[in-house]
């Protein structure tokens, strides 16, 4: 079997040389910062003088590696190494947090910290713009995509499951608060999800109704449009007054929980918001169908609820599920704002954080949305690809 060297004249990843180079940058800033306590300012520590010279040329050298292969974007090895590469700098660099922690606390008091510093963020951020293009370039090799996409983040968790990063600081604080964060944690999957749930009915109804008459059009996408440009924290606000309003005038709904804080706003809240790209996706799925495709199903004998059922809801459901894909997330990440009306959910950290100048406790909440939304973004693609016909995959491949 011959080797074959790789031609370099095929131009470069951009997005590949980007995660490198971060990556490359995220070597000279701090890693560490070590604070008497979870308030104080602490001294910053780089990942060389924390983990040790070795760790800093092993992570130089796999970086630079990275880079490298970024410009042999035609090599059939680029992108499984690239993604091989990548997961094992996420690895190795939790291992050297886990050790730098241990060693930095070593002999210091109950009251001290070890925080994560930008050089940490950096890396991270630095892993998922490689990891991405890999992901993204292995298309249609669905094994080494999900190898690529979860080996590293599956080695992380069994590392975090089993005590890893307990030294870190925000996880003293998540040891602190266990319990709050359980129940904030349901409570923000209860709200985003039952917001999601009641936009997709009634968005792919109001869709298809958008679809189907042209004077209605104007007015669902007017409605839908306007509430996208208030703010969030103003539809929040603006629940409280008719809410309020509406559980005095008629006692039965305090009984129902629907008054003018708590969960009810912030679900009529992300509801509104998760409308539009519901509503948006469902007309374009039933617009964007071939005219000739539904003559050929009238002409095969099929009634209007037959080539609703079998042509336009096929045809039309990749980008119906791209639609909740993007209300999903968007949820998620709204939901935070939800604890300032008292409805709970995993904001409450992030407001405590910022009330007490913790900011353990604002990565204690902001962390978890940020792991949930790629989740649930992963999910979806998961749903989108099962949900497209098999004809549609291959014409789009």
């Amino acid at each position: 079997m011959k080797f074959r060297l790789p031609h370099i004249n095929t131009g470069a990843d951009s997005v590949a040389v980007v995660g490198s180079v971060f990556g490359i940058a995220s070597l000279s800033a701090g890693w560490f910062t070590l604070k008497a306590n979870r308030l104080a300012e602490g001294e910053y520590f780089s990942v060389a003088s924390a983990a040790g010279s070795g760790a800093f040329l092993i992570l130089l050298i796999l970086w630079l590696a990275c880079l490298l292969l970024s410009f042999f974007r035609q090599w059939r090895f680029t992108y499984p190494l690239l993604g091989l590469t990548a997961n094992l700098i996420l690895i190795l660099t939790g291992l050297f947090i886990s050790s730098a922690a241990a060693g930095l606390l070593d002999g210091a008091g109950p009251s001290t910290r070890v925080a994560l510093g930008g050089g940490v963020w950096l890396t991270l951020l630095a892993v998922y713009f490689v990891v991405f293009t890999a992901y993204r370039n292995l298309s249609g090799r669905r094994w080494r995509q999900l190898a690529v996409a979860l080996s590293g983040s599956l080695v992380l968790i069994l590392m975090l499951a089993g005590g890893a990063f307990d030294d870190l600081s925000v996880m003293r604080e998540y040891a602190a608060n266990h319990e709050r964060f359980g129940q904030e944690l349901i409570r923000h999957l209860v709200l985003a999800g039952a917001s999601v749930a009641a936009a997709a009915l009634a968005g792919v109804g109001l869709g298809i109704w958008a679809a189907r008459r042209r004077r209605t059009e104007k007015y669902i996408f007017a409605v839908t449009n306007i509430t996208q440009t208030v703010p969030s924290l103003a539809l929040f606000g603006l629940m409280i007054a008719p809410l309020s309003f509406l559980s005095f005038q008629f006692p039965f709904l305090r009984e129902l929980g629907i008054r003018g804080i708590g969960a009810a706003p912030a679900i009529i809240a992300l509801f509104i918001y998760a409308l539009l790209p519901i509503v948006r996706n469902t007309f374009l799925g039933l617009k964007q169908i071939d005219p000739a495709v539904m003559d050929a199903g009238a002409g095969m004998g099929m009634n209007r609820g037959q080539l609703f059922r079998r042509i336009e809801i096929p045809l039309a459901a990749p980008l119906v599920l791209e639609g909740i894909s993007i209300a999903s997330v968007q949820a998620v990440g709204l939901t935070a704002v939800a604890a300032l009306i008292g409805a709970g959910g995993l904001g409450w950290f992030i407001f405590q954080g910022l009330g007490q100048a913790a900011p353990d406790m604002i990565l204690l909440g902001t962390l978890p949305i940020i792991f949930m939304a790629v989740i649930v973004d992963g999910l979806m693609r998961l749903a989108v690809s099962f949900g497209s016909p098999r004809g549609l995959k291959r014409s789009n491949s």
